[in-house]
């Protein structure tokens, strides 16, 4: 496995689903940038919680950057054609909304005098 750090925009709304367990999992295809223009489809998955609440929170054409464990995927496309894609482990996410949230977050604690030393 390697370890990535990916950054690209989702081609689809990700999708929530539920393990035989019981445990909520996320899928999602993120769209690469590779070398020279070319695309490279990631195949995402992410059973971490925090990682799952931000990609639920997220649609298609959002960009986004994950962080986690991939391997290389080859499939062959509807017309027979041979490619080499990404599978990634998510553990991390961060995106636009998730950053927005966490300024919120932020504001919210330090307008309540929550961890600023004040009485």
């Amino acid at each position: 496995m390697l370890s990535v750090l990916l950054g690209g925009t989702l081609t689809a709304a990700p999708v929530s689903r539920t393990s035989s367990k019981g445990s909520t999992f996320v899928t999602a295809t993120l769209r690469a940038a590779g070398e020279d223009g070319a695309t490279v489809w990631c195949s995402i998955i992410s059973f971490n919680a925090d990682a799952v609440e931000v990609l639920r929170a997220l649609h298609a054409g959002d960009a986004v950057a994950v962080a986690g464990q991939a391997a290389i995927n080859h499939y062959e496309t509807g017309s027979g054609e041979h490619r080499v894609g990404l599978r990634v482990t998510v553990s991390r996410v961060l995106s636009i909304h998730d950053a927005g949230q966490r300024r919120k977050r932020a504001t919210a604690t330090a307008a309540a005098g929550v961890g600023t030393g004040a009485p």
